[in-house]
């Protein structure tokens, strides 16, 4: 809400954040517990009951987070972890309408456990701007659960198609197929190939090769990942990338943090990332395909950094 991606004017919130939000501070500092907890200032064993919480959260990095982020009012994802995108830059490249026009596209799927979320995401690559429409998916029973859960409004989401909810408590991954099946006439591309994740996708990949698609098995490793996550961030921040609006697309967008390897490979953490960002792992996923036809064949590297 504080940037502009959800809206509630029912909302009113008072919130306390410490001057010093640095990575160490909150260990020495006593003013961010102060800052962060008012309150303790007139009761001196709220203080004391703070205190004792940091020490052991100095000793324990188990109960650091917790500590960090519930009593310092500090984010805090873990060593190695950042926001991926600021989301006013990807906001940045929304547009009203996009005409596919015939392009070849390159089809990301990131079909997570059957109650969770799933997204589908149509990307083409068009004078060096990368075109992307995205889809999710839900269990159709757990759309009033989910949406108060994690704060977002699927109700209305499914109204603007930007989100379909099928089967009950579990997603039906035959609609998914379908709709992927689908995509060549209602956006009057031709899909050149269909880059999955095999721990969920091996079904639905055999059936898409069985009805003629070429599918490709994108390994979920940073060495893998890290081109793509890269060529996304630099063509969003370049304007060199284009969706039709899409909110729930852009609170993915919100949610995702990144990690690095020990070889300095930066990729998108679902367990560090603060929501669901399954829209945002299935574009990355096409950009995959994308890069390997339309740019690695031009000979323009984009390869995984070395140590």
């Amino acid at each position: 809400m504080l940037d502009g991606t959800v809206t509630d004017e029912k909302l009113f919130a008072l919130l306390y954040e410490p001057d010093d939000v640095s990575e160490d501070g909150w260990m020495t500092n006593d003013a961010v517990l102060e800052q962060s907890n008012p309150l303790a200032l007139e009761i001196p064993a709220m203080m004391d009951d703070l205190k004792d919480k940091r020490a052991k959260a100095i000793e324990m990095p188990s109960k650091r987070e917790n500590f960090v982020t519930k009593h310092c009012n500090i984010i805090y994802q873990g060593i190695g972890t950042e926001s991926y995108i600021d989301v006013k830059d990807v906001q940045a490249c929304a547009v009203d309408k996009l005409d596919w026009n015939g392009a070849d596209a390159y089809i990301g799927v990131d079909l997570a456990e059957t109650t969770d979320n799933c997204a589908v995401s149509i990307t083409a690559y068009i004078d060096d701007t990368i075109y992307c429409d995205v889809i999710a998916f839900i269990p159709e029973a757990s759309v009033e659960v989910k949406s108060k859960t994690e704060g977002v409004n699927y109700q209305e989401f499914i109204k603007q198609m930007k989100c379909i909810a099928c089967g009950d408590r579990v997603v039906d991954y035959g609609v998914i197929e379908e709709f992927v099946e689908g995509i060549n006439e209602k956006y009057n591309v031709k899909i050149i190939e269909i880059g999955f994740d095999r721990r969920n996708a091996m079904s639905s990949a055999q059936r898409w090769e069985r009805n003629g698609y070429t599918t490709v098995e994108v390994r979920q490793h940073s060495d893998t990942l890290h081109a793509p996550t890269k060529l996304l961030k630099e063509k969003i921040l370049n304007r060199q990338f284009k969706y039709e609006h899409n909110k729930l697309f852009e609170i993915n967008f919100q949610n995702a943090k990144c990690s690095e390897d020990t070889n300095k490979n930066k990729y998108v953490n679902k367990k560090r990332s603060a929501g669901k960002v399954d829209m945002v792992i299935a574009t990355i996923i096409a950009v995959y395909i994308l890069q390997q036809h339309e740019i690695l064949s031009d000979d323009i590297t984009w390869g995984v950094q070395e140590a």
